[in-house]
């Protein structure tokens, strides 16, 4: 599968969150249907496999939410305490991998512009 090296950063606002207790870990900046990127500040989340929830911007097909399982691929440290992850999505419920594909297209067609 094809890498891509460089994409315009989106201009929506994707919070994800641990689904064990809905805390905000960091924001989407680049997405497609095999992974994502995710930053934030702060602690770094922990390596390896877990649950998050996307928070999206508006309902898609009506829903709000997509539940994800994730893997953690790498991560890096930038200054200010920043930080980038990113996670290869292991699971989606059907029903969500709509709403999915829709936002991913919105990243897609944002960095096409």
């Amino acid at each position: 599968m094809l890498q891509r090296l460089h994409r315009d950063q989106i201009h929506l606002n994707v919070p994800a969150c641990l689904a064990q207790d809905g805390r905000v870990i960091g924001r989407i900046a680049d997405l497609s249907l095999g992974g994502f990127l995710l930053a934030g500040t702060g602690a770094v989340p922990d390596r390896g496999q877990t649950e998050m929830i996307l928070l999206l911007p508006w309902p898609m097909n009506g829903i709000s939410r997509v539940h994800v399982t994730v893997e953690q691929r790498w991560q890096e440290r930038l200054a200010g305490g920043r930080w980038h992850a990113g996670y290869r999505i292991r699971s989606c419920p059907a029903q969500e991998l709509v709403a999915l594909n829709r936002l991913s297209e919105g990243f897609s067609s944002s960095s096409a512009s």
